[in-house]
């Protein structure tokens, strides 16, 4: 069951950071964009279950060959990225030749693919050693993890906008925060682990 909340925990944490810097229109995250579009939630998380399954597997044999093993950090984070880029280009050319999926989508497929929730997944894998069979559940559980969060989000957001209450100065995008950071506490007390101590 910890785990399960561990996941989650992630997935709240991965949408309140995720491409920070690439933020558009609303200011906070893609995530938090997609959360106010519930129609986009089964391609959005079927994407991102995809790209965390297929770099989590992909990660695991990578981990596997001496010569990687032999190397620093950063380069291992960099090729992660490379296989995640890769596998992001394999997947828009599919999609745009043989289901001529159109530009918005495949922007949106890039947001899925290159996120914070899904690279950070190789890395806890490498660091717990996990075998095959745990790094496609984790996989699948963080896909599964950042539809709920989307859910948790598109929620909350529904209440904070209904919210006669809250004042003036902080609806919107601050009480988005506090909602968020707080939904990050929340379940970081289902882990029993201390945050990042």
């Amino acid at each position: 069951m910890t785990e399960i909340f561990s996941f989650l925990q992630l997935a709240v944490y991965a949408s309140f950071l995720q491409n920070l810097v690439f933020s558009a229109s609303y200011g906070i995250s893609e995530a938090v964009r997609l959360a106010k579009r519930p129609k986009h939630f089964f391609t959005t998380s079927l994407s991102v279950t995809a790209f965390s399954l297929y770099l989590s597997v992909t990660a695991y044999f990578v981990d596997k060959i001496p010569l990687f093993e032999k190397l620093g950090f950063s380069f291992r984070f960099l090729f992660y990225v490379l296989i995640l880029t890769l596998g992001y280009l394999f997947a828009a050319v599919i999609m745009k030749k043989l289901f001529h999926a159109d530009k918005k989508f495949l922007n949106s497929l890039g947001m899925c693919g290159v996120n914070t929730l899904v690279i950070a997944l190789p890395i806890i894998g490498y660091k717990a050693s996990l075998s095959l069979s745990e790094a496609i559940s984790m996989g699948i559980g963080a896909g599964a993890a950042f539809t709920l969060a989307l859910l948790l989000i598109n929620g909350g957001m529904k209440f904070i906008h209904r919210n006669k209450y809250i004042p003036e100065f902080m609806k919107g995008t601050p009480a988005l925060f506090i909602y968020t950071a707080l939904l990050s506490l929340a379940l970081s007390s289902f882990t029993g682990d201390f945050l990042y101590i």
